[in-house]
């Protein structure tokens, strides 16, 4: 009898152990747990909002009759005196150009200058003496890092102030300009939902500084495709001041279309193995290339010691660092030999 009384207490004992436990994997521990992811994801969204709230009073839609008819795209704030930047093709030969806030006033712009080879153009607003502006910070487009937030306020399809989150998907494109055959370069490709309107509008970091402005997107429907291309801040930190004090901007000017090196060319050329490059398809005989000692099939592997393995690194480094009149150092092979050919560099055709 006292045995089973013994095992009774032991299974009392038992059952309210394991009641207990599954008590306590329904208390509110587990609610805590819970509002603790919740608390994380908060801030962020807020942060999102605020930034926005911060932002959208520097951003404007742009409204502009063009020869070929209405154009819609975006634009923002440049300096304390109120120029606003946005896209060349956006605003190209506009008969009148209008402007609207996000507290939605309206006023007149008027073009200052373009540049067709960055897609870049400024324009100039009379503002009413009691009408505050709200210009943007601008950021360091070197420091941009694949991975980082990415994130675009515009109009697309005329939904105006739209803003669109996303990443940085890759750094140092280069994109043929919307006018011409010559190259934009360091070009910033990300996700961020950009359509036709955005066009003009800022790409921010995660800070709310300006890394790029929007231009172009890959689609073969001409709607968002996850793939969409800014122009870099550093680029327009160079280009807008020189359209506003001089009305143009000068571009450095080599005179050679490329192909990128690949493996068949490396086999049939019989170059080792790892050799990387551009092979030279084209000199115009009236540009600086032209003048020097550069050949058709030259295979270009540096330039001025930096290694060149695509025609948009070549691209990248003339518009980050050279002007017209620099004198460059290419590294090329010929015949499987490594030569040193010096180059004074140009100034592209201006285009009106």
């Amino acid at each position: 009898m006292n045995a089973l009384k013994y095992k009774l207490s032991i299974n009392i004992k038992f059952l309210y152990i394991l009641i207990m436990l599954i008590l306590l994997s329904c208390s509110p521990a587990n609610e805590v747990k819970q509002d603790v992811v919740e608390i994380k994801t908060i801030p962020q969204e807020s942060n999102l909002m605020s930034l926005y709230q911060s932002l959208v009073p520097g951003v404007v839609t742009i409204s502009a009759n063009l020869p070929m008819g209405p154009s819609t795209g975006s634009g923002f704030l440049w300096n304390e005196e109120g120029y606003v930047v946005t896209n060349s093709h956006v605003v190209r030969d506009a008969n009148f150009i209008d402007i609207k806030f996000s507290d939605g006033v309206t006023m007149e712009a008027k073009l200052i200058a373009q540049d067709v080879y960055s897609d870049l153009a400024v324009l100039s607003v009379d503002y009413p003496d009691s009408y505050v502006i709200y210009p943007l910070n601008h950021g360091n487009s070197n420091r941009v890092q694949v991975g980082e937030m990415a994130i675009a306020i515009g109009s697309p399809f005329g939904e105006e102030f739209t803003l669109t989150k996303g990443i940085v998907s890759a750094t140092g494109r280069s994109r043929p300009d919307l006018e011409t055959n010559f190259q934009i370069g360091s070009v910033i490709q990300h996700d961020a939902s950009i359509n036709p309107g955005n066009s003009g509008g800022p790409l921010f970091d995660s800070q709310g500084n300006v890394i790029g402005i929007n231009a172009q997107i890959a689609s073969k429907s001409g709607s968002n495709s996850g793939i969409g291309f800014a122009i870099p801040i550093n680029t327009a930190k160079k280009v807008i001041p020189s359209l506003i004090n001089n009305k143009v901007y000068k571009h450095s000017y080599l005179g050679i279309s490329s192909l990128n090196l690949n493996f068949r060319m490396i086999k049939a050329l019989d170059l080792p193995r790892l050799t990387q490059g551009i092979v030279v398809t084209y000199i115009d005989n009236n540009g600086p290339s032209g003048s020097s000692d550069l050949k058709v099939d030259d295979i270009i592997t540096h330039i001025e010691n930096y290694k060149i393995k695509s025609f948009s690194e070549l691209v990248n480094f003339l518009t980050d660092s050279t002007i017209p009149g620099s004198k460059i150092s290419l590294t090329v092979i010929r015949d499987n030999e490594t030569l040193e050919i010096d180059i004074i560099l140009g100034e592209r055709p201006v285009v009106k």
